[in-house]
């Protein structure tokens, strides 16, 4: 799903970023595990509550003066080590409008979930399912986007479940029903992956045994926090030859510049390869600059052909190559926002997903066991 001060704001500056992290969240958006986790309460016992598949959890609470009937219940897999299950449920609860609510969470270990997700197709976890959408949110914090803007509010993305409540997706990648190897990596078909790699632009040494792929745009604000982070250049220095990226495009629909960004990228990387590619990637992210007229002059620095680039962005060049990546290998990783990055292994074709912009530690952790 946009695109940071003083200790008397940080409880408000929290309560913000919750609003555009749940926007993000079910179109699309990254957050920074350790940020979230350190800056939130710590009294969970307040937060969640627990349930054992046999009562229903209803609730009913107050909220701004009125009362409404309102149940969040949180499908899970404890499987999912990356999953932002913990710090996404301690940012709602700073949202007034649902503070408090009850909290249900069921694993898919549990009786009877496997089937209810089944008859609900659903097949991407975490996620959230409210009973309602008719909660007030009229005091929550707003969040404003990159063209000043209010960020719509959180029940406005609530999609609706045939059973008449209404899920929100948070990040959802981890699919509970898939086959895993015995190292509890989901299996990834070599001719796919082949596929994935030969329309890609690949950074770093072409044979290495773990490939990161990465789906994300260039308005990406947790994309840019990703890249800015020094995550690249320190995923680089640690594994050398055994590691490559892909960078594959995953324009968000309400990101303005973020189609034609990925096709002056494209267009770019015809003309000068994968080092022009990634060298306007990493100044997009640093500048926090996705708008055509940047990414233009910045390819032109890059010694593109400036006629040549207005030409294959006229004809469109590359527009069905992007659907492709958003629509097709996307989907196949059940990739719902941005950044969504899969580590794989070539050899073996096991693989992981982290959604959101986590820290390097996290991707030390996968790529590491993917080595063993």
């Amino acid at each position: 799903m946009t695109e940071k001060e003083n200790k008397n704001n940080n409880n408000l500056q929290m309560g913000v970023i919750i609003v555009l992290l749940l926007v993000i969240a079910i179109m699309g958006f990254f957050l920074w595990k350790n940020s979230w986790g350190n800056n939130v309460s710590t009294n969970t016992n307040n937060i969640v509550g627990t349930d054992n598949g046999t009562s229903t959890g209803t609730t009913m609470g107050k909220t701004n003066g009125n009362y409404d009937n309102l149940d969040i219940t949180v499908y899970e897999d404890k499987r999912c080590t990356n999953c932002p299950t913990d710090a996404v449920l301690k940012q709602l609860k700073l949202l007034p409008s649902v503070a408090w609510v009850k909290i249900v969470r069921k694993d898919f270990s549990e009786k009877g979930v496997p089937d209810y997700l089944k008859e609900n197709n659903i097949t991407a976890l975490p996620l959230l399912v409210f009973s309602t959408k008719n909660f007030d949110v009229s005091k929550d914090p707003v969040q404003t986007g990159q063209n000043g803007q209010p960020a719509p509010k959180v029940n406005t993305f609530l999609q609706p479940l045939d059973w008449g409540w209404f899920k929100l997706e948070i990040g959802s990648s981890f699919n509970p029903f898939k086959k895993r190897s015995e190292n509890g990596f989901l299996l990834l078909d070599k001719e796919k992956l082949k596929a994935i790699k030969k329309n890609s632009y690949i950074k770093w040494s072409p044979d290495a045994k773990i490939t990161w792929i990465e789906y994300s745009d260039l308005e990406c604000p947790f994309c840019a926090k990703l890249h800015n982070s020094g995550t690249p250049e320190d995923l680089e220095k640690k594994y050398g030859s055994d590691l490559n990226r892909a960078f594959n495009h995953f324009p968000l629909s309400f990101h303005a510049n973020a189609e034609t960004a990925a096709e002056i990228l494209e267009c770019l990387g015809e003309q000068k390869g994968s080092d022009g590619f990634y060298s306007l990637v990493k100044k997009a992210y640093s500048e926090k600059n996705s708008t055509k007229s940047f990414l233009i002059k910045q390819a032109v620095a890059l010694w593109a052909n400036e006629v040549a680039l207005n030409k294959c962005l006229d004809d469109g060049t590359y527009i069905k190559k992007i659907k492709w990546d958003m629509e097709v290998w996307g989907k196949l990783f059940n990739i719902t926002g941005t950044p969504g990055n899969v580590l794989v292994n070539n050899e073996t074709g096991e693989y992981e997903v982290i959604s959101w912009a986590y820290p390097t530690s996290s991707f030390e952790k996968i790529i590491d066991k993917l080595l063993k």
